[in-house]
Order: C-alpha cells, then structure tokens, then sequence
C-alpha cells in the first residue's frame, strides 16, 4: 500500500480526520506553504461541492466523518487559527477545544441558554477577556453595548447579526468600542465561537463577578 498523497492528506487535514501525528507530519513536509495549501483545498473543496452529483460516500469514510462531526475531532481543522486568535500554543489550542465535549466546562450566564469557558489567553490578550461561548440553538443573545473591541472566530452553527449579517464556522467577526447589536443563533445547532473582547453592558443584567479579572 502507498502513502496518500499530499493533496490527499490536505483534504483529511481540512476535514479533521487526520491523527495529531500526521497533521504534524504534514506541516513539517510542507513547512511555510501549509497554510496557503490548506486555504486552496478548502476553496477546491467547496467549489467541488457544487459541481458533482450526489453521491453516497464509502462506508467507512462516512463512519470516520460522521465520527468527526460528533466528536472533539469537529474542531480540528480550527486549532492552528485558535492558537494564533489567543495567541497560544498549537496544542494548548488543542486541549482547550477537546474540552468543549464535556458538559462540566461550560458555566452557565446571566442569559437564559448560555453558557460561557473562561480562558487565559497569550500574551498579546493579557488585557482582554478571553473565553468560548454556547448559545443554544434559536436563541437570541441580547442587545449588548461594547466597552472595548471584540473579535469573534465562528466553531460551531451560525447566526444572524442585528445588522443582518449572517455567519458561519470559520467565519471572523468584528465589532468596535461603543457598538451595539444583538444576534440569534441558528435553529439546527448550538452556536459556539471563541471571542476577544474588552468588556460588555447588557441593559438590565448584572455582569459583575461574571468575568475573572485579568492577571
């Protein structure tokens, strides 16, 4: 049997079916150009979709997508952009993302349907507030004024902003000092996105002691 072939191993990569080993295997034989490669397979791929007629895939690589779809392997193909968003390392990225699967890390808000992960980020975050957050499927979180910046990096679901804005994983979001908005969630999945931020005012919630102070 021969290797797989590198694209071949771009399109595992993108879809998160690749072991630990092998994506390290892959970004040391393709060093700098990793990154380029993988944006490219994701745009062939989702050019592709478009263009094939439907067909059923094999059984067991349906198995091990469907496996990755449930499992902490969803958020694979997010770790390298979530190290770099916190500004951590790859595999402190990796163990934060896989603890996602267990109900215990996730602790609830203020807002009726979610739930929030506080983090530590790198350096380059010392002065934000880092952390995930759950918004149950349908659910709208509520107008919100921001204090500071906020940057958003789309896992899971999608939503609409109040500026009519859609977005879904992968997708970046912004919203500068003083903005206001408020979004709703999908209906067919919990949303979760991993967010930067500078503070919030939600009229008629009580925030304080909900944000660990900064270190």
């Amino acid at each position: 049997m021969t290797a797989a072939s590198p694209d071949a191993r771009l399109v595992e990569y993108v879809l998160g079916t690749l072991t630990a080993a092998e994506r390290a295997a892959l970004a040391l034989e393709l060093g700098p150009r990793l990154e380029a490669e993988l944006t490219a397979t994701r745009e062939a791929l989702a050019a592709l979709s478009f263009t094939l007629a439907p067909r059923r895939p094999p059984a067991s690589l349906r198995e091990r997508l469907l496996a990755s779809a449930r499992g902490p392997a969803r958020f694979a193909p997010f770790i390298d952009r979530v190290a770099r968003f916190i500004d951590v390392a790859a595999e402190r990225a990796r163990e934060l993302l896989a603890s996602l699967e267990d109900p215990a890390t996730w602790l609830p808000s203020p807002g009726p349907n979610i739930h929030l992960v506080h983090l530590q980020g790198g350096p380059a975050c010392a002065a934000a507030d880092v952390g995930f957050v759950r918004v149950a499927a349908g659910t709208t979180f509520p107008l919100h004024r921001h204090l500071g910046d906020e940057h958003v990096l789309v896992l899971q679901g999608t939503y609409v902003d109040s500026d009519g804005s859609h977005y879904r994983p992968g997708d970046l979001a912004f919203k500068p000092e003083g903005s206001s908005h408020e979004f709703t969630a999908g209906p067919d999945q919990d949303l979760i996105y991993v967010t930067v931020f500078h503070g919030v005012e939600v009229p008629g919630i009580d925030l304080t002691g909900v944000f660990p102070p900064h270190e």
